[in-house]
């Protein structure tokens, strides 16, 4: 026998829900948090970097310049073991400008070297010093005393030396050899050492008693590494 279902006078039925979405595999979560984590890392990096930019601004390197020299005498004689004896008296100011607005220069150790025909004959230490932002630091640099120096060819050097002589004026190479800090704010780096060099020409103040009037031209130094 059929049965028969009466019709129901109430609301109809929804129709059936669609099948539940697939679950997320562990793996994909932590991807997804990794990805995130890299991003805002990534972000924060450009923040810091864009913070210190602001705050340390432009970095200038530190001008070093001689601005004077003066040579009162630079005599050289033979000796009997076969070295030549250089005699020298000589001083140089030697200008450092730091034109930075927020780095400072800690210049923990100052040494400065005296070089003829590449040959160092001479030798200077400074007290340490502090440099603050904005500012200019001038170097006395006094040589004075006796040297023995001996070459692979003696010839050559008197004839370089001879001509030197009668122009009365002196190619003399001044390095400073320097282990400095710098300071950005209240950061300070780790100390570096650095050369520098000035290759200069130095007329002789006199000659025979008779003044020259030759005069030293200022003369700015070679490469400077100074500012991180």
């Amino acid at each position: 026998m059929v049965k028969v279902h009466p019709q129901s006078n109430g609301p109809q039925l929804p129709p059936p829900l669609p099948p539940p979405p697939p679950r997320k595999h562990c793996c994909c979560v932590l991807f997804q948090f990794c990805f995130f984590l890299l991003a805002a890392s990534f972000c924060l990096l450009l923040v810091a970097v864009l913070i210190l930019a602001i705050i340390f601004g432009s970095r200038n390197e530190i001008q070093v310049l001689v601005t004077d020299a003066s040579l009162a005498s630079f005599d050289l004689n033979s000796t009997t073991n076969d070295t030549l004896l250089i005699s020298y008296d000589m001083s140089f100011d030697v200008t450092l400008t730091n034109p930075n607005t927020r780095i400072a220069v800690y210049y923990d150790v100052v040494q400065a070297y005296a070089y003829y025909a590449s040959q160092p004959f001479a030798a200077v230490t400074l007290a340490p010093f502090y440099q603050r932002r904005k500012t200019t630091k001038t170097l006395r640099l006094v040589f004075e005393g006796n040297e023995t120096l001996s070459f692979d060819n003696d010839t050559e050097f008197l004839t370089w030396f001879g001509e030197e002589k009668r122009d009365g004026v002196y190619s003399i190479t001044v390095v400073l050899d320097l282990s400095v800090r710098t300071k950005y704010g209240k950061i300070k780096y780790r100390q570096n050492s650095t050369y520098i060099h000035c290759y200069l020409r130095v007329p002789l103040s006199s000659v025979e008693g008779k003044t020259l009037y030759s005069t030293f031209e200022a003369t700015q130094c070679g490469i400077v590494h100074i500012i991180n």
